[in-house]
């Protein structure tokens, strides 16, 4: 190659080669700056929008989670009410096996069952108001709204896709207005031994049925338990893999780091010595 001025070919290729290490070493510092190994598009297209995919579902799966939560409070809270009610029913059985007993005056089991209605008019009135986020979980009510016994159905959304069929959870709660939810014996009076000896059979058919029913809210509550916990382990694996996918290695970039900074003032160093040569041209002139 000639010894020409106009066109220093090594100062070229010394301030090119030292414009790419000087992007990598700007690389590595944004790398280690923000934490991400991707911070714009152009780091790596595909990677960014599988991650992008990745945290809208660990972002969906996290609030199922919370749906999943509010549904057991909200199960909980109905089987609370029926612990309630439960208890209730057992002082009413008993208040009518004492009724039942022939050594009691009329006006004794008449002060008996003073009691006995009110414990009925508070299994009413437990039922119609127990209630989770201002929601009713016991008990219905009519057009005119009055209460009645039929069931209420609730769907809660337990997972984050929905073009995967099983997401949706139901749990239909059974009214625990017992008063009106046995027909055909309902739960009499004590006023006379008789009707004592209704209220015991009538009472055991409510027990067995409120029993029924907490049996089924229990169950849910074990399988949504069940759903929160696989929901968690699925979020934390997508957790994991947006990890790998775009955060920043930092021991690779700091090792990337110190290269560029060292191939840097290396460049820099050339690139002076480069832009000196045609000095020696000098020396031919002078010559």
């Amino acid at each position: 190659m000639g010894v020409v001025i106009n066109t220093n070919i090594s100062s070229i290729t010394a301030s090119r080669i030292l414009s790419e290490n000087r992007a990598d070493l700007e690389k590595a510092m944004e790398r280690l700056s923000s934490g991400k190994r991707i911070n714009s598009a152009n780091d790596d297209a595909a990677g960014m929008a599988v991650a992008a995919k990745m945290r809208a579902d660990i972002r969906s799966l996290n609030q199922a989670v919370r749906n999943t939560n509010d549904a057991i409070s909200l199960v909980n809270t109905y089987d609370g009410a029926a612990s309630e009610i439960e208890s209730i029913l057992i002082r009413m059985r008993e208040l009518a096996v004492q009724a039942k007993n022939g050594t009691y005056e009329a006006a004794d089991r008449t002060n008996a069952n003073y009691e006995y209605e009110a414990l009925k008019t508070e299994i009413t009135r437990i039922a119609g108001v127990s209630a989770f986020n201002r929601m009713t979980v016991a008990s219905t009510s009519d057009t005119a709204g009055a209460t009645t016994s039929g069931d209420k159905a609730f769907s809660f959304y337990v997972g984050a896709d929905v073009a995967k069929s099983g997401n949706t959870v139901t749990f239909s709660s059974q009214a625990l207005d017992l008063n009106k939810a046995v027909p055909d014996s309902t739960l009499n009076s004590v006023i006379d031994t008789a009707a004592a000896g209704s209220a015991i059979t009538n009472l055991d058919v409510a027990i067995y049925q409120l029993a029924a029913n907490r049996s089924q809210a229990g169950a849910l509550v074990n399988r949504l338990e069940h759903t929160v916990s696989n929901l968690m382990n699925v979020s934390q694996r997508l957790q994991e893999a947006v990890s790998g996918i775009e955060d920043a290695d930092y021991a690779a970039e700091s090792a990337a780091l110190a290269r560029g900074m060292v191939l840097a003032q290396a460049g820099t160093a050339m690139l002076a010595q480069a832009n000196q040569a045609p000095n020696f041209i000098l020396a031919l002139l002078r010559g």
